[in-house]
């Protein structure tokens, strides 16, 4: 891994991006943190560096958010997404990077679009749904297998329970600490993460931690009304520049 103008540009952007995302403001910003890195690096290496500097993150954010989540939300959601991450591990030389890309795209535009432009009563919870939860649950883990992008297939069933902004955050948070620490053995098998990438994955980490104090800064600043608007609008603007993506790339 090669140190310059360009890993600066890239690079630490990237893993920022994650931080942030680990508060729990704004998890599908990462959506563009692996494309990112691709930049200046195999997929495979830049998935195998980023796996530690997300579970030494989860720590931390488990540890603040210790005593506000949902225990049902997560003993349905979590096993789903062992399911996923098994099948990704399967298939992850099946899939393109870019077609991934593009079917969380897909799913994150129609779920913000749906949000943004049909539902009249926004402030309006669902209730929990099995059949959802275990869909979209396998889907995060999958996705979050083949390209650290679960995020949106996560949000696709937690944002609209309309949980207090504190217990959907910490919800989020011990959900993706049990999907990175269950990747991360099979992602060893693979040879994905090393000790080679493992040096490169603590060389960053304090980049991923300035990101965390930032995204705790604006957690504490944001209504949540306005939080949550704030996470639909995200969804739906990284979900279109990947299907453009796609799009471009394919016709």
């Amino acid at each position: 891994m090669e140190i310059n103008l360009l890993f600066f540009l890239t690079v630490i952007p990237a893993i920022i991006l994650y931080g942030i995302a680990k508060s729990g403001l704004g998890g599908s910003m990462t959506l563009i943190s692996v494309p990112l890195m691709t930049i200046v690096m195999p997929l495979n290496q830049a998935l195998g560096i980023i796996l530690p500097i997300l579970i030494f993150s989860d720590f931390i954010a488990v540890y603040k958010y210790r005593k506000e989540f949902d225990l049902g939300t997560l003993k349905l959601m979590v096993p789903f997404a062992a399911i996923g991450i098994i099948i990704g591990s399967l298939t992850f030389s099946y899939f393109s990077e870019d077609l991934l890309k593009f079917i969380i795209g897909l799913m994150g535009f129609l779920f913000a679009g749906h949000y943004f432009f049909f539902k009249k009563n926004k402030e309006t919870k669902s209730e929990k749904n099995f059949f959802k939860g275990g869909i979209c649950s396998t889907v995060a883990g999958f996705t979050s297998f083949c390209v650290h992008a679960g995020g949106t297939p996560t949000s696709l069933y937690l944002l609209p329970l309309r949980m207090k902004k504190e217990i959907y955050v910490g919800t989020r948070i011990f959900f993706f600490t049990f999907v990175n620490l269950i990747k991360l053995p099979l992602y060893i098998n693979l040879s994905m993460t090393n000790f080679e990438s493992f040096k490169h994955s603590a060389f960053l980490f304090p980049v991923a931690l300035l990101g965390i104090l930032i995204g705790y800064s604006l957690l504490r600043i944001i209504e949540e009304k306005l939080f949550y608007n704030i996470l639909y609008m995200l969804i739906m603007i990284f979900s279109i520049k990947l299907v453009i993506e796609f799009i471009y790339i394919f016709f």
